[in-house]
């Protein structure tokens, strides 16, 4: 499972943010659920997680990690690809131009680097207008 899984469409915002899948997928957390465990810990009849698990899958927000056969029938084990599901900005705002970095730091040079992106900021914090400006996100994940 990987941490961020970005959202690259207002289709798939839209899928993950459909109530039942909503729940479906925090239901799923980081242990592997069926669709029966998922029907029973949702209280939501085993066709429709079966329909909404279909949507989820085909649209890699989750897979299939394990099958096992519980009385004859295989079932299959499901986990979301990712701990998080961030949108890509540029799907809200088609004039913005996207230039992704990802990296990761440790846990211990955590402080350092915020120091010297803190310092990085207020060096450039008086954006030239006549030449437009740029956004930058970070995410920290836990």
């Amino acid at each position: 499972m990987k941490e961020v899984h970005i959202l690259d469409s207002l289709e798939e915002v839209n899928i993950v943010s459909d109530p039942t899948r909503l729940k479906i997928i925090m239901k799923l957390g980081t242990k592997p659920k069926t669709a029966q465990d998922l029907s029973d810990a949702l209280g939501v009849s085993r066709s429709k997680i079966h329909y909404h698990l279909k949507i989820l899958e085909q649209n890699g927000i989750i897979e299939v990690v394990d099958t096992g056969l519980i009385n004859g029938i295989t079932q299959k084990y499901f986990l979301p690809v990712a701990k998080a599901f961030i949108p890509n900005s540029e799907i809200f705002n088609k004039n913005l131009e996207e230039k992704q970095f990802t990296f990761k730091i440790p846990s211990k040079s955590y402080d350092s680097f915020e120091k010297k992106l803190n310092e990085l900021i207020k060096s450039y914090s008086e954006p030239d207008e006549a030449s437009g400006t740029y956004q930058v996100q970070i995410y920290k994940l836990s």
